[in-house]
């Protein structure tokens, strides 16, 4: 349904959501606003949406993902009977798992107006840059910021942002001549300095480098990928070499896993993570075809670290795959592999027609892959939103291109 037709009270929801989401993806990509801020045009914009998406929904059309999404939510909400937890308790944790029905009704109703997708993508894009220009203020010491360090977010929010946004960069840059493509180079190379040797958050740096091996082996011919990923690894060492920062993190790290590993000694940021992952599997391997339930994984953390089986008390793992594994075993596991893989698989199948669209599908779900792998990326607050706003508006511009059932 178009905006003409629309009856007024229906317009007036369209302009409202436009309005929230466009300002939601300012809010989110900027990091300048706290959390409670931008729940509030995350939860305006679902709202308005809704009756939009009702009005429409004998003509939805889903994407690959959206439907897999789907199928994860309503497995996680099963798991609610099998929960020692309250159901209202239980329901309180599943809905960290909103986004998997929020997309259904995101998509469809941005997709309703192209000047939504295209407003939405510029806040984003102009939000992300307010972060990197802050986060250098930050890190250079040209001005302080309260509760800020080296960026406006926290070291992982800000490297999944930044990661992101360097994607959209370098696809301008290819798909782009004269000064797009120089700027969008240059926005780029600052990006990979910024993540590099000014903020400090590890799963950036990976995030950084696949972005940037990804996007060589999708542009080139198989000679040139493999020469360009060889130039990528000398690339890494001389900055390695080079770079204060990133050179005293990547050594604190491997130092860290070695003292975890072969010392024992758990007590760092890396040594923490090993010791969830170790507890989080052992719960899922003794729970491997229904999970604990989406409301027992909390509280089986926190028993597990008051009888010490877990040395590090904490009601998150900070891996979205072992956060699946445990509360709903391996069918939860493989559908968000299943979500995963269907939006690469869709960037592959539209690529042909666009290009484009093609590569930042897939580059968008390696991000999810390796933001996944350390971090509880939909469980989390920030990621989870962030990735609503991008996966909504590709999203919409895969339905554009699907034929009318």
């Amino acid at each position: 349904m178009s905006s003409q037709v629309m009856p007024t009270w229906l317009r007036f929801s369209e302009r409202a959501f436009a309005y929230n989401f466009v300002a939601f993806s300012f809010v989110m990509f900027s990091c300048l606003f706290p959390t409670g801020f931008s729940a509030t045009f995350s939860t305006l914009a679902f709202c308005f949406a809704l009756p939009l998406f009702l009005k429409q929904i004998r003509s939805i059309k889903l994407n690959r993902f959206e439907l897999v999404g789907l199928a994860l939510f309503v497995w996680l909400l099963l798991s609610v009977v099998w929960s020692d937890a309250r159901v209202l308790e239980s329901f309180g944790y599943l809905s960290e798992y909103r986004i998997y029905f929020m997309l259904p009704v995101l998509i469809s109703v941005v997709s309703i107006n192209r000047q939504t997708q295209r407003w939405a993508l510029v806040a984003a894009v102009l939000g992300a840059f307010v972060a990197l220009v802050a986060s250098y203020g930050l890190g250079l010491g040209w001005w302080e910021i309260e509760g800020a360090e080296f960026s406006l977010g926290n070291r992982i929010y800000h490297g999944f942002i930044m990661s992101s946004f360097l994607l959209g960069c370098l696809l301008v840059a290819r798909e782009t001549t004269g000064i797009s493509r120089l700027l969008a180079a240059a926005v780029a190379l600052l990006v990979v300095y910024n993540v590099l040797n000014i903020e400090v958050g590890r799963t950036g740096y990976l995030q950084v480098i696949i972005v940037v091996i990804t996007l060589t082996m999708l542009t080139f011919s198989r000679v040139q990928s493999c020469l360009g990923v060889a130039g990528i690894i000398i690339a890494g060492v001389l900055a390695y070499l080079s770079f204060d920062v990133f050179h005293e993190r990547v050594n604190q790290t491997l130092s860290n896993i070695e003292s975890t590993v072969v010392g024992d000694n758990y007590h760092s940021s890396t040594g923490y993570r090993l010791e969830f992952y170790r507890y989080g599997m052992g719960i899922g391997m003794d729970h491997p075809l229904l999970g604990v339930g989406v409301g027992d994984v909390t509280r089986i953390l926190e028993l597990g670290a008051e009888t010490g089986e877990i040395r590090v008390s904490t009601d998150n793992v900070h891996n979205e795959f072992i956060n699946m594994l445990m509360a709903g075993g391996a069918p939860a596991l493989v559908l968000f592999c299943g979500f995963i893989l269907a939006i690469v698989y869709s960037g592959f199948v539209v690529r042909h027609d666009s290009r484009l669209l093609g590569d930042a599908l897939v580059g968008l779900g390696v991000i999810i892959f390796v933001s996944a792998l350390f971090n509880s990326t939909i469980k989390d607050y920030g990621e989870k939103h962030a990735l609503i706003i991008m996966l909504s508006i590709v999203g919409s511009h895969l339905l554009d291109r699907k034929p009318t059932n």
